[in-house]
């Protein structure tokens, strides 16, 4: 297939030096700016340029576009331009990203035909299939999941990032974590030692879960051996490998050909920011808090949207109202005629209350995915 990739964020260097050495597949113009495009000169990468995104994503025979941009809403506005134009995308998210951005996310993919696929840290996962977002492991013989992962810069984007790692990393699981709790061991300077977050089920949960633990603690070289450990039961620990670079290519391929796969990755998408987002709570308070995976359910998007479309069936019944009014006082219309505008002006209202009928056919992705 044949990829573009748009944006500035470093994290899509290792996909672009699979793609420049890839005999399948070909790399067309891309659209790179700030610490990418320091990284592939210094690299020596073979890619051309195009003079702007859209050039980039527009390119006739482009139909993948790799979306790596670090700002919010141009991110949002690139992949949205790029289904428009009928291209699948992959969006590598943005360090600051929230449940909010996974949100707008799922209303595109909603709204759109092509496949849409954030690109998680999972990938590196060796034993996830292609196709499946999650290992699938089986709960009675899991006691616990650990991994520990080294904090290259304990302030700004590396922490946050090196977080959403691990987290994604232990979400891959397919376990239903419902609740966080995030202690942080300080210096005397105050400077970060170690953050410890723990994964669990609520008391009050259908059915127990294993917990879950990610050590991130501040190292100097990266760790060539990272690994998730699951201890099973019997005291045999199970290790999982995880790849420094992973092959992506052929995942990417699979997954952006399929919107229920690409609708599955996006629930496990939204699942590791509400973690992320647990974590910092936990942090503020100091406490134990539990998790809501409310933001990207499709019952929840359905809602949103036919609450829009409700407040503007409202005022087109009060403009209709009005417009219809003068509109019979001053013309002299037939009565055939006066009959067609008040049905025009009714129909809104009545598609409208049948289209709540629906409601109970919005499929939760989140029960669809487990």
């Amino acid at each position: 297939m044949k990829f573009a990739i748009a944006g500035n964020n470093a994290t899509a260097i290792d996909l672009l030096r699979e793609l420049a050495s890839s005999l399948e597949h070909t790399l067309n113009p891309c659209a790179l700016s700030g610490e990418l495009a320091a990284m592939v000169c210094r690299s020596g990468i073979p890619v051309t340029l195009a003079a702007t995104v859209e050039d980039a994503l527009l390119e006739g025979d482009v139909e993948i576009v790799v979306v790596a941009i670090d700002d919010l809403d141009e991110s949002l506005r690139i992949v949205r331009a790029a289904v428009q134009a009928g291209r699948h995308v992959v969006v590598i998210p943005p360090p600051s990203c929230s449940p909010a951005y996974s949100f707008e996310l799922h209303l595109i993919l909603d709204e759109c035909q092509r496949g849409i696929l954030p690109l998680l840290p999972r990938t590196a996962i060796l034993e996830i299939p292609h196709s499946v977002a999650d290992l699938r492991l089986e709960l009675r013989a899991t006691r616990q999941l650990s991994v520990d992962l080294p904090l290259l810069d304990s302030t700004g984007t590396v922490l946050r990032s090196t977080l959403m790692r691990g987290l994604d990393y232990l979400s891959a699981s397919g376990f239903k974590f419902s609740q966080v709790t995030a202690l942080d061991a300080n210096a005397p300077d105050g400077s970060l030692l170690s953050r410890l977050i723990t994964l669990s089920a609520a008391t009050t949960a259908d059915g127990p879960l294993p917990p879950a633990m990610l050590t991130l603690k501040p190292a100097v070289e990266p760790d060539d051996e990272i690994v998730l450990r699951i201890a099973q039961s019997g005291g045999t620990t199970r290790t999982v490998p995880i790849a420094t670079v992973p092959n992506v290519l052929d995942r990417i391929t699979t997954i952006c050909q399929s919107r229920e796969l690409c609708g599955k990755w996006m629930e496990s998408f939204s699942v590791t920011l509400e973690l992320a987002e647990a974590v910092d709570k936990s942090l503020r308070r100091r406490r134990t808090v539990d998790v809501h995976f409310d933001s990207g359910s499709e019952k929840g998007v359905f809602k949103s949207q036919m609450t829009a479309i409700g407040c503007g069936v409202l005022v087109y019944m009060m403009l209709g109202m009005v417009a219809y009014l003068i509109l019979a006082q001053l013309a002299s219309l037939p009565d055939a005629a006066l009959h067609f505008l008040r049905i025009l002006w009714i129909a809104p209202l009545v598609l409208f209350l049948l289209a709540q009928a629906l409601l109970p056919l919005a499929r939760n992705r989140g029960s669809s995915s487990g």
